[in-house]
């Protein structure tokens, strides 16, 4: 607090914003991996894999490996979504700087969702390798351990695997634009006229921003999740999808449209009340640190 106070104006909103993602990711990862767990293994498996739908996907995974299966790949969200909403609110930040120069005037929700588009290829960067890592292990299914945890996965993966659905991620993370408009577009109607925001409102503003970002990416979403979790592959092998293009062939081919859909309803689940977790922890945080 007393370091930070020392710092410029310009300075500490940016180490405030940084702090503050870093909360924010923690409890977005408490709040929602179990519903992102259920998200990434029906996403998977596709129309035609091991489960007939949500409530058996949950069942299953319950009964097979526990209500802690759920949580299972919750270590690198746990440090990896503290490091890439640290990440997304503190580019947000510079970004909105660069895009909206006027200080004495406020910026438009038009310039935040194009900072926010801009900010999603930057926090791609960060975001690809830990998801990757955090997707394997989702999909390790009981009796079947082809990783012995993050850094085994890592080591095996390779940073190229690690990176091998970048595009597809930077094409999902481009809808930041619709996650920090909605959001503000929210704020901005449910403020007090003091300009304060309660808590209650602060989350459900999260959750209708989540709902944004989740309606205008999924498709993305799928595809990258297929990228992810495909089989390692050794040198000379053919790997299960060559690239975005080839994996949505392959989605369409099997399952149709409703093949790039998949999971989507446990991601609504999930969507409220990580997201109200995710801005109720950073918004409090920011006031902590004024």
């Amino acid at each position: 607090m007393f370091l930070i106070s020392n710092l410029s104006n310009e300075t500490r909103d940016r180490v405030r914003n940084f702090i503050a993602g870093s909360a924010s990711g923690v409890a977005c990862t408490l709040a929602g991996h179990p519903f992102d767990t259920l998200k990434v293994r029906l996403q998977t498996e596709g129309t035609k894999g091991r489960f007939n739908g949500l409530f058996h996907c949950l069942t299953t995974t319950i009964k097979e490996e526990g209500f802690l299966g759920l949580y299972k790949g919750a270590t690198p969200p746990m440090i990896g979504m503290s490091i890439i909403n640290s990440c997304m609110f503190g580019a947000m930040t510079i970004i909105k700087s660069k895009i909206h120069t006027d200080t004495t005037t406020p910026i438009s929700i038009p310039e935040i969702m194009l900072a926010g588009a801009v900010t999603g290829w930057v926090v791609s960067l960060v975001a690809c390798p830990i998801e990757t890592v955090k997707s394997k292990l989702q999909v390790q299914y009981f009796g079947v351990k082809v990783y012995n945890g993050p850094i085994d996965c890592i080591r095996k993966t390779g940073i190229k695997g690690l990176y091998k659905a970048f595009i597809p991620t930077g094409f999902q993370r481009t809808s930041l634009w619709a996650y920090f408009g909605g959001y503000e577009f929210s704020v901005r109607k449910l403020r007090s006229e003091d300009g304060t925001i309660s808590v209650g409102r602060s989350f459900l503003a999260g959750g209708i921003a989540g709902t944004c970002f989740w309606c205008t990416n999924f498709p993305f979403d799928v595809i990258r999740s297929r990228i992810m979790t495909q089989p390692d592959v050794k040198p000379g092998e053919v790997p299960r999808y060559s690239g975005m293009i080839d994996c949505a062939k392959k989605i369409y081919k099997i399952d149709g449209l409703k093949g790039f859909w998949k999971g989507f309803t446990p991601c609504l689940l999930r969507t409220f009340p990580a997201n109200g977790a995710t801005f109720v922890a950073y918004e409090m945080v920011i006031r902590l640190l004024k």
